[in-house]
């Protein structure tokens, strides 16, 4: 049979000649119609669809020796088409340039109702992750409670204006605790490693466009969304999940899990009531850290993991963009309205671990979480301890660029041997978490209390010395002072930092500067353990009814990954309540 429709992949348009839009443009159909060797005039709109669009800032590589060559920024598009008979006769697949366009099928975004009655089933957290499980469960008919430590988004935005304006660290409503997990106050990323065209990564952005999020997220290389965006978008989350009947609890810290015979039957709240339930899916975030403790005394296998800790490392955005767009970077105009965004980078590297030579034990050095048009905000939960994230609005309009830089640690490289777990109730599963708090307090200390961000230029921190005179401006508005960051870490991270920062610095001129601004620390940019759940069921392998689930039990990492693995194991939930025997009443 003839295929008529196919996609194309990697399109070429000079940046110059796009105008940002999502509209199939004449450019955009002059380098379809040289890709398939056809009259530009052959080809009509109404047969091209977009299905991804990318900017692409990597250089040309020149051949043999030759300067580095300017930065060639051009946009890259993937669009399916509907080809003549002739012209479609002729193609034939080739992997990364064109094959036959996929039949999407329509998508059903409910889950199938199981057999039997409805069961009650407990939802800790209201990130991405236990959101979407919420809705996921909502929907096949379960009676949902969602139990959230933190407040909903409009009275946590108070919190976060109290935090921000007078250093007021509130708890339990803050940039971690609330509606939306510590994702509402971020950039708002949707990229995964997932794989963009899964069908479970495309139910969650449709679904996200469903309440309110920008159509060009399912079509955008980097989608992200900005604070103000989710703001509106949780609204409209929980006015569905409240339509289908789910209740939903703010300011309902999980103590405790009532465990009997070997089965979760509910969590006991801070407020001293209890909440029953056939079954209890937590997805608390990789901040909630006392729980981890009362998993373990309850029977739950934790697993340390590798995580990464360092810094957050702040530029002009201005620098950025000529770093990346070169001359283009003019087209970026300012508050990031122009037809070129505030340009990102993702750096990444390894180093030789300067402890163990002879092992030649090597550690990723990278950038995370990278904000362009962004600013640096406190994490920390308390004034002892200071932790700190990027976020930017949808338009990415601020005058700074910020990411993390940090390095590989964990149990692996033996960074947590030694660490005192008295903090974490003497368990050695949880090293990882007692290494990271302890970091923490050396920040809060070095930035001298009060939320106050301890910095140093990277030049600085390089070489090993105090950042003397008057620092680069900071977007961190609570206040930041001159610290000896280089002083903080063990010395084989401070060591794998510098030498990561010297090789970014390397091929990305200018990321040195005297204006390059260490912000310390970022330490959470993962869960630290993974909580032990079987691949088939998603249930706890050594503690019946319970469902770990999202970034703080270790499956994810980012607003989407933690959001599909909320759907999948929800509905993993729906297919184990179908099979509990009718005999069996449901928790009242």
């Amino acid at each position: 049979m003839l295929v008529r429709e196919w996609r194309i992949f990697g399109l070429e348009v000079a940046c110059s000649d796009d105008d940002g839009s999502l509209a199939i443009s004449p450019p955009l159909l002059a380098a379809l119609a040289r890709r398939l060797a056809v009259p530009a005039d052959e080809i009509s709109p109404s047969d091209v669809t977009l299905v991804r669009r990318s900017l692409d800032a990597r250089p040309r590589r020149p051949r043999r020796a030759a300067p580095p060559p300017p930065p060639a920024v051009r946009w890259s598009y993937v669009v399916d088409v509907t080809l003549a008979r002739e012209v479609a006769r002729r193609l034939r697949p080739q992997p990364g340039r064109q094959l036959p366009a996929a039949r999407e099928r329509a998508r059903d975004s409910s889950v199938r109702r199981g057999g039997g009655e409805a069961r009650r089933v407990v939802v800790v957290g209201a990130g991405p992750c236990g959101l979407f499980a919420a809705l996921e469960l909502a929907r096949a008919g379960h009676r949902v409670t969602l139990c959230e430590r933190g407040k909903p988004v409009e009275e946590r935005g108070k919190s976060i204006g109290a935090l921000i304006k007078r250093g007021e660290v509130d708890p339990e409503s803050n940039f971690c605790y609330g509606e939306g997990g510590a994702g509402t106050w971020s950039d708002g990323k949707l990229t995964t490693r997932i794989g963009r065209n899964s069908a479970e990564v495309r139910h969650v952005l449709e679904t996200l466009v469903r309440f309110g999020a920008p159509a060009r997220i399912l079509v955008d290389g980097a989608p992200h969304l900005g604070t103000d965006n989710l703001v509106r978008l949780l609204k409209a989350f929980r006015r569905e999940l409240q339509s289908l009947g789910a209740c939903l609890r703010w300011d309902a810290r999980v103590e405790r899990l009532l465990v009997a015979d070997g089965r979760v039957r509910g969590v006991a709240l801070a407020s001293g009531e209890s909440v029953g339930a056939d079954a209890v899916l937590v997805a608390a975030g990789h901040s909630a850290r006392e729980l981890y403790a009362e998993l373990l005394r309850c029977g739950a296998t934790l697993v340390p993991k590798d995580f990464a800790v360092g810094f957050r490392v702040e530029h002009p955005q201005q620098s950025i963009n000529e770093a990346q767009y070169g001359e283009l970077a003019a087209l970026c105009l300012a508050r990031g309205q122009g037809p070129l965004p505030p340009a990102a980078y993702r750096l990444a590297t390894t180093v030789a671990d300067g402890r163990d030579v002879a092992r030649r034990a090597a550690r990723g050095v990278y950038s995370f979480c990278m904000c362009p048009g962004g600013q640096i905000v406190p994490t920390a939960l308390d004034a002892a301890h200071l932790c700190i994230n990027g976020m930017s609005y949808s338009n990415r309009g601020s005058r700074w660029a910020n990411s993390a830089v940090v390095v590989s640690v964990g149990a692996s490289f033996g960074d947590t041997e030694g660490v005192s777990l008295e903090r974490v109730g003497g368990h050695a599963e949880l090293a990882g978490l007692a290494f990271q708090e302890a970091m923490e307090e050396r920040a809060a200390a070095m930035g001298g209390g009060k939320v106050v961000c301890p910095v140093q230029r990277v030049s600085d921190f390089l070489e090993g010395r105090l950042s003397e005179g008057v620092l680069p401006e900071s977007s961190y508005r609570i206040g930041v002072v001159s610290a000896p960051l280089h002083e903080l870490y063990p010395e084989p991270l401070t060591h794998a930092l510098r030498e990561g920062l010297r090789k970014f610095a390397a091929s990305m001129p200018g990321f040195d500067s005297e204006e390059a601004l260490l912000h310390g620390v970022e330490t959470r940019t993962s869960s630290p353990v993974q909580v032990a759940r079987d691949n088939v069921t998603l249930e706890a392998t050594t503690l019946r009814g319970l469902y770990p689930a999202g970034e703080g039990a270790g499956y994810a990492g980012g607003i989407v990954s933690a959001a599909v693995d909320g759907v999948r194991v929800a509905r993993a939930v729906v297919d184990a309540m179908s099979k509990l025997d009718s005999s069996e009443p449901s928790v009242a």
